[in-house]
């Protein structure tokens, strides 16, 4: 399974709420109305975020979100179709135009590692939290000793405090995947910089988001400093979100 993750936001002159009822309404219908070869099509609509780390009081505005997009594909066979295909370029590609400010979209694409089943009953109330890590600038790391440390700054972030353990009811890793630098431009975004992957956490409540998220991130940074550093939290970014599955 493959998951094109696009992190945009609204186009000048738009406000919040007239672009989330564009991308889901009339964007949304139009690729529902012929999904081609997606399997499944998720909008996170953004109602917070924070970006940056306490020790860097530089906002990086550049960061601002209010929607992330998931298409999700059998295989790169299905992704390269899709894209090429008539529909993709004469409907869906020219009406992003209408919502998204393409110079800022920030895309990738990633293979999903499931950590914690998120739950598959319907809750209106619950809440994504997609934290996008951006890579430490100290020694190089390669994709997988990135997802070790990751993984282990992860662990230990849990183990370290009960409460944070028992308000996450889900959690993916999603991993970059090579190769589809063509297909990402589909989103704008050309000169954005990488991601090295993004975390979602489900919470059943803003409130329980809000509250154990934050605490969960501390945490996160502090295992990621020193020798065990693998992100940059002063470039990384996190959004509180909703999901509205299109199909």
């Amino acid at each position: 399974m493959l998951n094109l993750i696009a992190a945009i936001r609204r186009r000048p002159g738009m406000t919040h709420q007239a672009f989330l009822h564009y991308l889901q309404y009339v964007h949304g219908s139009l690729a529902a109305a012929n999904p081609l070869q997606v399997r499944r099509y998720v909008q996170n609509h953004v109602f917070d975020s924070s970006f940056g780390s306490e020790e860097d009081p530089a906002y990086l505005t550049d960061v601002g979100r209010d929607s992330v997009t998931e298409l999700h594909f059998e295989n790169m066979e299905a992704l390269a179709a899709t894209m090429a295909d008539p529909y993709t370029r004469e409907v869906i590609g020219p009406d992003g135009a209408h919502f998204n400010d393409m110079p800022s979209a920030l895309a990738l694409l990633a293979r999903p590692t499931v950590l914690i089943p998120p739950p598959a009953s319907e809750n209106e109330g619950r809440v994504k939290v997609l934290h996008f890590l951006r890579r430490s600038e100290g020694p190089a790391l390669d994709p997988e000793g990135f997802t070790e440390r990751w993984h282990a700054a992860h662990e230990k972030a849990l183990g370290g405090e009960e409460s944070l353990a028992k308000a996450l009811r889900g959690y993916v890793q999603h991993r970059p995947v090579p190769g589809a630098e063509k297909v990402l431009r589909h989103f704008g975004g050309r000169d954005k910089p990488a991601y090295e992957g993004v975390a979602a956490l489900c919470y059943d409540s803003p409130d329980d988001a809000l509250t154990h998220f934050p605490s969960y991130e501390r945490s996160l940074r502090e295992h990621s400093a020193g020798a065990g550093a693998f992100y940059d939290p002063s470039h990384s970014f996190v959004l509180y979100s909703r999901e509205v599955t299109v199909f």
